[in-house]
């Protein structure tokens, strides 16, 4: 069963209809026990997921594969999208990096990776990853990108919706 990490200090943050009143008036901030939080992940919220106003909590634990995502946002219908920031080095940028001269750690990476993947397909949740170049220099690109995935997200929302009413009329 996957949970949100409900460990560190919080920030308030307006509710939303989409979460219980507990969850939805707080968003979660913590700094994860082995590796912390990235400058790049920090910059990331504050930068784009904060200006875009949207509902999300920052490192999504997937209990049952013991990893953390970096975010996972929730949609105004309370469907998830997972995002993921990489850094360049850290997770070799095909642009920044020669994958033929990996060291152990960037291969590991690329293998957590994967496996993450894998993951959230399986679940059906959406999972985005956008690289450190991309969020440094074109953050236009960025926030365009995030802008049409929100607006995806939720009219997929909305006609899912209105298919599930269409059968739940016809059943009465």
């Amino acid at each position: 069963m996957i949970q949100p990490r409900r460990k560190g200090k919080t920030t308030p943050k307006k509710a939303s209809n989409s979460r219980s009143k507990a969850s939805s008036t707080k968003r979660r901030y913590f700094t994860h026990d082995k590796v912390g939080t990235s400058k790049l992940e920090q910059d990331f919220a504050r930068d784009f997921l904060d200006k875009l106003g949207l509902d999300y909590d920052w490192q999504y634990e997937a209990r049952d594969i013991g990893r953390f995502y970096d975010y996972c946002v929730y949609t105004k219908s309370g469907s998830k999208v997972l995002i993921e920031v990489d850094g360049d080095w850290y997770h070799s940028n095909p642009s920044k990096v020669d994958e033929s001269k990996l060291n152990p750690m960037q291969k590991h990476n690329k293998f957590v990776d994967k496996i993450k993947d894998k993951w959230a397909l399986m679940r059906g949740i959406p999972l985005y990853r956008f690289w450190e170049n991309d969020i440094r220099n074109n953050p236009n690109m960025v926030m365009e990108e995030l802008k049409s995935i929100f607006k995806v997200e939720e009219k997929k929302a909305l006609l899912l919706e209105k298919k599930n009413k269409r059968h739940i009329n016809r059943i009465k």
